[in-house]
């Protein structure tokens, strides 16, 4: 999951809305949203370099805020709690403004001494929605340091300028699954190798106690074991190898890449080493030596705006679209450089380089999961 950043910024643009004349369309950080205008005077509610406080979608707004911004008709519930109460607040939600997508919201900056770059969330008593804890296939086992979680991946929206004008980039298909880990791992005191597999954050058995396999397991496949294998042996400093990739298919969420009868698959995007991941082309190489398939790839080369707004939504690459179900198009796409990098935008420091944006048509979808 991105993080949640309510941030005092500035506004870079102000258009026309093309089909309503009490509305302008501002960008904001890369995010567009619809804000008010005065049709009679001719005057937008924001100009460019207006100070602003930017609301990403996802956010969850209490009550008292809502009514005070006066947009709680327009937030999505957060349901209900086990009692059957609803919980109070509101999520911001995407929406087409006289068919105009925007993003999230805007609001006046009210303390007049805060800085651009100050994040408000906490002042303002904004918080993340977060998706409901569903039970995990398998039993858990503990954590194991060299069986180490997946990067997280922050939102392109939020952080345009992270990734240079012209570094040369990959463009991935964003899968919506479950963010699967696939390991082999060496036991320091026994000088064993082990094979692990689970979760985002849980370490998995392999068969529970009535004797079925995890799914988890079940996609560590013979190519997959010989690919891990391989780069265990490459340098006798290796101490671990984890393969991270998408579980996806029928039941797994709602986009089921056409999958069915309880049919799933597994799409590899990241190899780590030691807990260091590998650069694009070796992993690239590694996945087509050993049959390992990996997330589609849409576009390799310099990077710029154009690019991501070009690729980010469209129908998927993963089936047939008229094959993919209810919902025939991308989650978004994730960005990453070909040269694996550290980096920084503003006071944010990045360890590893890569973002994610998501499709306004996954974000306005009806009836879907939302564990991305």
């Amino acid at each position: 999951m991105s993080s949640l950043i309510v941030e005092v910024c500035r506004v870079d643009a102000v258009e026309r809305h093309p089909n309503a004349d009490r509305m302008c369309v501002c960008t904001v950080k890369g995010w567009r949203v619809c804000a008010g205008r005065d049709p009679v005077i001719g005057l937008n509610q924001y100009a460019p370099g207006d100070l602003c406080i930017y609301i990403p979608p996802d956010a969850v707004l209490s009550p008292e805020l809502s009514d005070r911004l006066g947009c709680t008709k327009y937030l999505g519930s957060l349901g209900k709690n086990a009692d059957g109460t609803r919980l109070p607040g509101g999520r911001v939600r995407v929406a087409r403004l006289r068919g105009e997508p925007s993003y999230g919201l805007i609001m006046q900056v009210e303390d007049v001494t805060l800085a651009p770059g100050t994040d408000v969330a906490d002042r303002l008593g904004i918080t993340k929605w977060e998706p409901p804890i569903v039970q995990c296939d398998g039993a858990s086992l503990p954590a194991h340091p060299l069986f180490h979680h997946y990067s997280e991946i922050e939102n392109y929206r939020n952080f345009p300028d992270l990734i240079r004008e012209g570094e040369e980039v990959v463009l991935t298909e964003k899968i919506h699954g479950k963010n699967c880990r696939l390991g082999y791992v060496l036991d320091q005191t026994s000088g064993e190798w082990s094979w692990m597999a689970g979760s985002h954050n849980q370490r998995r058995q392999e068969t529970d106690a009535k004797g079925r396999r995890s799914q988890f397991w079940e996609v560590l496949t013979d190519p997959v074991r010989a690919l891990l294998r391989h780069v265990s042996t490459e340098d006798d400093k290796v101490r671990g190898v984890v393969l991270f990739g998408e579980l996806f298919g029928a039941g797994v969420q709602d986009m089921w890449y056409g999958q069915e009868n309880g049919r799933f698959g597994f799409r590899a995007f990241d190899l780590a080493v030691n807990g260091t991941y590998v650069d694009s082309d070796r992993k690239a190489e590694l996945f087509a030596r050993f049959g390992v398939e990996a997330v589609p790839l849409l576009h390799r080369g310099p990077f710029a705006r154009s690019v991501v707004e070009a690729h980010v939504s469209g129908p998927t690459t993963m089936c047939d679209p008229g094959k993919a179900g209810k919902f025939a198009g991308r989650e978004g796409i994730v960005i990453t450089p070909v040269k694996e990098r550290s980096g920084e935008a503003g006071e944010h420091l990045f360890s590893r380089v890569m973002l994610k944006a998501i499709s306004f048509e996954y974000y306005e979808r009806k009836g879907g999961t939302e564990d991305h």
